[in-house]
């Protein structure tokens, strides 16, 4: 039968009170909120429901709000909850509703009322040009306001004429635009000044009003006596929003003259005859209407006439009034069954202007007609085939242009309890935990949820949860034997018995670990016999690790081979009586572990330990004691002389145990007693026997006398002086005569002897001891020790030492003798062969009279083959003793134990592995886990750096639906070992969702170079367990371990990692934190963070490693920030800062050294290296030196004799030329020359005049101080040609003149030779001559060549100023000028020699390299300036030299 649900009889259905989820709008009540930009305002929502919702969201425009910019969420207010704008802006202009959920975990939701929010706004007026109106008196004039672009609920508008406000009356009035409207224009309204003014009152201070330009109003002509009533502003069809603007107007303008007309207002051609709350017709030109809540009477056409008694005018409009959706019936609240006859039909219907549309929710999500069961027409809705999923609460919006409203209505399908989560079987190890879930689902759904273990109440020790919402948890925290095949039921009902209970049942299997058996329990071997002992495990699924312990002592095979252990067999060779007692074989799998027990017997023959001589007093009983190990227990016979003793008046033979016999003899005689006894002693295996000799002795009789003896130093030595039976005995003992003082721990008294230990020579001497006792004081009794001191190696390393590669190894060896013998010498040896170690460091000990010596062996950078057998020898006139050691190589460990892992199910595998058989000669430091993916058996690197001391991990990172193989790999101090054989293949399923506690969704996001922000929902599917989350993550780049932030709040739902690797792969995952100890690890994400250039390379060293090769040696980046590309390393000479660097590339990002040639092996480097990645190049990091730079022999080298060989031949030839110049200058020193001799000052030597003579600046000979010759000087003078004129009188400059032409002096030039050393001044950029250079030379093309500029503002300086260091050398070559007649040179110069000459450049008029030094006198006459410096200094005559004798 088919079930039809209409909406009458489900008003008749007893409705069940509201308890779905539900917000209803409180603020702004009709739907619009309309506020000015920059102000604060709420959206307020009352939300409710039963349970409360837990899951609440913003929507604008159909999107979630997600980005809060300028909005905050405001529920403080118990069930009101805000969306507050704190400064409203254009942006947030849009619809908003609500949807409200009863939690993640169900769907009942309710989408709210729609609000709009509009934003007030105001622009400025678009125009400032003053308008002009004319208007004839008595017509009607209107100025336009032209407002600016605004929006605002209601805006106002007002004149001003020339800044007064104006008032409205029957004649003048402002239109609801803003126009300015006047009846009968008059001369009074004439002005240039009318402004119209808009404001909106909701927008901010100071931007409330705007104020538009001026308007110009012209009254002209003559008012026309009569004027009939007429339209000025007649009323237009319109639609009125009734959310935005409640009030407005309908306007009738009306003129006539000169009597204004009356007016009357008709709504469908009825009058309105008076004001009332809708309608006011106070004023003259508009009817001002306010539409009601009901604003359905106010669309209408309204007509208003005008008249003067005489003529008419008519005008009319229509009017609609827009309103938002009222809906008239709402949606039920009602049952209805699950069935496949079942429909439901809903109805919607509402009232509105515009006619509204309909929209359809269940649930807050729209519906559409599907074609199958979902039909949506209008505002009827019609499902057919109910089932669960259509359950939940609808809504129906009615919505037009002005609004929405919303109805809403429950739906409840009922249907049978089900299953949603079962629990299912489990197996799992003794010991280990075992988890169940299970959820029910119906409609009404369960009341109860219970579980039961067995078909009863579970035990104490199990933990359950019954939650009827979320899933219930059964725990049983530690699986035992108990609870083996055990049953879990969970059992879900329905209220009132409505439907039948459910139950799903899950099984318990437990493993109990490995199943261990001896294959004997008792064993029994003779003694040197080999056994072996063997166990058989069963109910065992993977790998076992088993152990072998003896009397609880874990068994580890032994070198020679006489026990070894192959897994479940256990073999010992030889065996003694050790070997005997209970062994146990340990079977592991999966950290349980399993054992069983056996005894091995080992039948041994007799071994007897016995005094073999006992002394006793005569008269005395004596108890001589026999013991015997033997298996088994052996039959002990005493036999004397041959007869075999038995119990009687003299012997009695105590058995203290089957292995312990004691021989007591009574009254022992002297004659009769004394003798020699044997104990025999026999089992199934053998007969022994041993003798002791009971001998009689005298009371207090000394029977052991101290002995010479010769002690080794530092070893210690006893003196014994015994007596017989003696009880009163008292010992005295002195060394050479003097009472020793025993101070307990070099000298120690035992009463009969006293001991002395560490020996050194000063203890050597005379000891004697003295018995005194009751029967009198003895004789001393003395012995001689003497200490020798042989020949002893006392420091010295151990029998093996292990190195690494490149390793400083330092074997000390110290050695002592007595040095009143020869000297003792330290060898070493290795294999066999001597070494040379360097010096012998020895030391003398006067007082103990020790000679100490010591040789180290140190090896700088130890290789493979420094590894060997080494001997330290040491040896001297006595003998020689020697101390062994072996270096080895360090080794790697060997592969661990082949992995196993299991996959979590849960974004994790747990794996395991035993320790290598063989961790290499070094403890382990690591493990290494290397994964492979793909199938390829390509393994990479995935985790490093674990710890040794554990042999298990968790692995993090794995994708979903891979398969995974694993190997470890052990790492000690010299590296990694081989790789284990590979674990078994571990398939990734996808992460189950709607796990308990588990994070299906989050984000990642780099920040910066350095941080992450990890993003995630809260799990969708959680219980009360859940306390917070562990983020896991790690760098890729690096296969780092792990690292975990943990964040203690479960409502806290993002976090930033830090201090990260920039330009680096992590991989990140989430495990969230559950009380319950319950495994959820969400799926794996990764993400890049920014780019960042590299740290320095670290420790960076340059070593010269021969004269032309350094090899430079780094450590990589502390922070790579990403994957190295390459390395640069730049070098250049030291201290040159401006030459350029030589750049080497080193492009094996895994190299940590290179070789580099260098292109002068006599200079020093300055080295640095950088590290490139993907974000650049880092900074650079200055090498520094190992103090390993490899000195090179230069006297060795062939340049260097080469150099000695080129200093001598210049020596010898500068000793020739200074011969060879002073011969000359002696010889054709002219004879018409004054000779003045020098000023008391200081002369040159030979060397300034030698190196004078070379600078290569001067080309030309020096024959003296006085005169100037050069082979092809023209010889001109300055003045009137004579042969030789005396100094002027009063002249301190003692200048001479040159030779006239012709004559015999025409080579000759004057220069005095006294103080002639303030020259002209060369060039220099701030006063065109440089003030450094003096004494120098000129000769010009022409006398007439203009002069230098002024060369005052100079302080003359020192006549000995030294000369400049360097000298910049001549041209290669010059031009030879013409001579010129007649011209004056004026040369000359001091005293010194005129080495030092001006540098001119090319642009000057002065030859290059000239040198000058001018006479003062009138050098104005000969075309010259005054170049002195002082007065009265100059050169003398001369002529014109050729710039290539320069």
């Amino acid at each position: 039968m088919i079930e039809v649900l209409v909406l009458s009889a489900l008003l008749l259905l007893q409705v069940q009170a509201n308890t779905w989820p539900l917000a209803k709008l409180v603020y702004p009540s009709d739907g619009l909120l309309i506020e000015g930009a920059g102000r604060a305002v709420n959206i307020t929502f009352d939300v409710s429901g039963d349970p409360f919702p837990e899951e609440r969201k913003w929507y604008k425009d159909g999107e979630e709000i997600t980005q809060f910019t300028n909005i905050n969420i405001d529920e403080s207010g118990g069930n009101l909850v805000s969306l507050r704008f704190n400064a409203l802006a254009k942006m947030n202009e849009g619809v908003y509703y609500y949807i409200v959920r009863e939690s993640k975990l169900t769907l009942e939701a309710s989408k709210s009322e729609e609000v709009r929010l509009k934003v007030s706004f105001l622009d400025n007026f678009q125009s400032s040009a003053t308008q002009q109106v004319s208007a004839q008196l008595g017509e009607y004039a209107v100025l336009r306001c032209n407002p600016p672009t605004h929006f605002g609920a209601y805006p106002k508008f007002s004149w001003k004429k020339e800044g007064v406000r104006i008032l409205e009356s029957d004649s003048i009035y402002v239109s609801e635009f803003g126009d300015l409207v006047i009846m009968q224009v008059a001369e009074e309204h004439y002005s240039s000044d009318y402004r119209c003014t808009i404001s909106i009152d909701s927008l901010q201070e100071g931007q409330q009003e705007k104020e538009g330009p001026a308007v110009s109003l012209v009254v002209r002509g003559n008012a026309a006596s009569y004027v009939a009533p007429y339209i000025a502003l007649g009323p237009e069809d319109r639609a009125v929003d009734a959310q935005i603007k409640r009030t407005f107007r309908v306007e009738c303008a009306v003129n006539g003259y000169p009597t204004l007309p009356s007016i009357r207002w008709y709504k469908n051609s009825v009058q309105i005859t008076s004001s009332g709350p809708i309608y006011d017709i106070q004023q003259r030109n508009y009817l001002q209407i306010t539409i009601p809540r009901s604003s359905g009477d106010v669309s209408a056409t309204y007509r208003c006439e005008a008249s003067d008694g005489t003529k008419q005018a008519m005008a009319q409009a229509n009017i609609k009034i827009y309103t938002k959706p009222v809906i008239i019936t709402s949606l039920p609240t009602a049952p209805v069954k699950k069935s496949s006859s079942s429909t439901l039909d809903l109805s919607c219907d509402a009232t509105a202007t515009p006619t509204p549309q309909f929209r359809w929710y269940r649930n807050a999500v729209q519906l559409q007609s599907d074609g199958l069961n979902t039909q949506v027409s209008g505002g009827n809705l019609t499902i057919t085939n109910i089932n669960s999923l259509h359950k939940g609460v609808y809504q129906c919006e009615a919505f037009n242009d002005i609004g929405s409203s919303v109805s809403t209505g429950m739906i409840r399908v009922q249907e049978r309890l089900s299953f949603v989560i079962r629990p299912v079987d489990v197996d799992v190890y003794l010991g280990a935990a075992a988890t169940f879930n299970c959820q029910g689902k119906g409609d009404p759904g369960p009341t109860s949820l219970r579980w039961e273990f067995n078909g009863g109440t579970p035990p104490d020790t199990h933990k359950y949860t019954n939650r009827l919402v979320n899933q219930a948890t059964y725990k049983i925290p530690e699986v035992t034997s108990a609870e083996k095949n055990g049953r879990v039921s969970c059992i879900i009902s329905s209220p009132d018995n409505l439907y039948p209970t459910d139950t799903a049942v899950a099984t318990v299997t437990v493993r109990e670990g490995p199943q261990v058996q001896a294959s004997q329990k008792n064993i029994t071997a003779n003694e040197g016999d080999a056994r072996d002992m063997t166990c058989i495990v069963e109910n065992v699924i993977s790998a076992v690790e088993w152990k072998w312990l003896h009397k609880d002592t874990l068994i580890i095979r032994d070198d020679n081979g006489r026990i070894t252990i192959q897994e479940n067999m256990l073999q010992v060779r030889s065996l003694t009586a050790a070997d005997q007692g209970t062994y146990t074989c340990q079977a592991g799998e999966n950290g349980i572990t399993n054992s069983d027990t056996m005894f091995l017997m080992v039948r041994t023959s007799p071994q007897i330990t016995m005094e073999t001589e006992v002394r006793i007093g005569e008269g005395q009983d004596v108890r001589l004691t026999c013991s015997v190990t033997a298996n088994p227990a052996p039959t002990i016979t005493w036999i004397r002389d041959g007869q075999t003793l038995v119990n009687n008046a003299k012997y009695m033979i105590d058995k203290v145990s089957d292995h312990v016999s004691v021989l007591v003899v009574r009254n022992v005689r002297k004659h009769t007693d004394v003798g020699t006894y044997k104990c025999e002693a026999s089992n199934p295996l053998r007969t022994r026997s041993a003798e002791v000799d009971l001998m009689v002795v005298a009371v207090c009789e000394v029977m052991d006398m101290p002995k010479d003896t010769s002690v080794e130093f530092l070893s210690s030595t006893s003196i014994s002086c015994t007596v017989n039976a003696c009880p009163s005995a008292v010992w005295t003992w002195r060394k050479d005569g003097e009472i020793i003082t025993f101070d307990g721990s070099r000298y120690i008294n035992r009463g009969s002897s006293i001991e002395i230990r560490q020996v050194v020579p000063s203890d050597g001497g005379t000891y004697s001891c003295t018995v005194n006792s009751d029967q009198g004081d003895g004789t001393p009794h003395s012995a001689v020790i003497t200490v020798t001191v042989p020949t002893t190696i006392y420091k010295f390393p151990q029998s093996s030492v292990l190195f690494m590669n490149g390793d400083r190894i330092e074997l000390e060896c110290s050695a002592r003798a007595d040095n009143t013998l020869d000297q003792i010498m330290v060898q070493w040896f290795k294999n066999g062969n001597e070494i040379n170690t360097g010096a012998l460091i020895t030391q003398k000990d006067e007082t103990e009279k020790i000679f100490y010596a010591t040789a180290n062996l140190v090896i700088q950078s130890a290789i493979a083959s420094d590894g060997g057998h080494y001997q330290c020898v040491a040896s001297n006139s006595q003998g020689f003793v020697q101390r062994d050691t072996t270096l080895m190589l360090m080794t790697y460990p060997r592969a661990p134990g082949q992995p196993h892992s299991k996959w979590e199910g849960v974004g994790v595998a747990i794996m395991s592995w035993s320790e290598p058989s063989n961790p290499g000669n070094t403890p382990l430091t690591s493990y290494e886990i290397h994964i492979e993916s793909k199938g390829n058996n390509i393994f990479r690197p995935f985790l490093k750096g674990l710890d040794p001391n554990f042999v298990s991990t968790t692995i993090y990172f794995l994708q979903e639906n891979q398969q995974y193989n694993f190997k470890v790999i052990a790492v000690n101090a010299v590296g990694k070992g081989p790789a284990s054989i590979a674990s078994n293949v571990v398939r990734t399923e996808k992460t189950k969702l709607k796990q308990i506690n588990l994070v299906e969704s989050f984000t990642l996001s780099s920040v910066s170079s350095d941080s992450i922000k990890v993003k995630w929902s809260m799990p969708e599917d959680r219980n009360t367990a859940l306390s917070g989350y562990k983020i896991v993550y790690r760098n890729e780049d690096k296969q780092e371990q792990p690292k975990f932030k943990v964040i203690d709040e479960f409502t806290m739902l993002e976090t930033t990692l830090d201090e990260l690797d920039g330009g680096s792969l992590y991989s990140v995952q989430i495990e969230s934190i559950d009380r319950n100890k319950d495994l959820a690890v969400s799926t794996v994400k990764t993400v890049l963070t920014q780019n960042q250039k590299p740290s320095p390379p670290a420790e960076c060293i340059a070593d010269r490693e021969a004269s032309s090769r350094i090899v430079v040696s780094w450590n990589q980046p502390e922070n790579p920030h990403g994957k190295i590309l390459h390395y640069t390393i730049y070098y250049r000479k030291r201290g040159a800062i401006d030459d350029p660097k030589t750049v080497v590339n080193v492009t094996d990002a895994q190299s940590t050294s290179m070789a580099v040639s260098l292109d002068d092996a006599s200079i020093d480097y300055e080295v640095e290296i950088t590290a490139s990645n993907s974000a650049g190049e880092g900074e650079p990091f200055q090498c520094l030196s190992s103090g390993k730079t490899i000195q090179v022999a230069w006297y060795s080298m062939w340049w260097f004799y080469l150099i000695i060989a080129l200093v001598a031949a210049i020596f010898l030839i500068i000793i020739a030329i200074i011969i060879i110049t002073c011969y000359r200058t002696r010889a054709d020193r002219g004879p018409k020359m004054q000779k003045i001799p020098p000023p008391a000052a200081k002369k040159e030597s030979g060397w300034f005049k030698f190196k004078n003579i070379f600078s290569r600046k001067t080309h030309f000979p020096l024959r003296n101080q006085d005169d100037f010759r050069g082979p092809n000087a023209q010889v001109y003078s300055p003045n009137t040609a004579r042969s030789y004129n005396p100094p002027p009188a009063g002249n301190p400059m003692n200048t001479f003149s040159g030779g006239a032409m012709g004559s015999p002096d025409q080579n000759r030039f004057g220069g005095g030779t006294s103080d002639f050393r303030y020259g002209t001044q060369p060039r220099s950029p701030d006063y065109g001559y440089n003030p450094n250079k003096f004494n120098t030379f000129d000769s010009r093309n022409s006398y007439n060549d203009p002069p230098k500029p002024s060369y005052s503002g100079f302080d003359p300086p020192n006549y000995y100023d030294p000369p400049k260091p360097a000298y910049e050398p001549p041209k290669s070559a010059y031009e030879p000028q013409s001579p010129k007649s007649g011209y004056g040179g004026g040369y000359g110069g001091g005293y010194s020699a005129y080495d030092q000459g001006s540098n001119y450049d090319n642009t000057s008029r002065y030859d290059n390299n000239t040198f000058d030094s001018r006479y003062r006198g009138d050098n104005a006459s000969r075309g010259y300036p005054t170049y002195d410096r002082n007065a009265g200094y100059g050169g003398g005559g001369g002529g014109n030299f050729k710039s290539s004798q320069l």
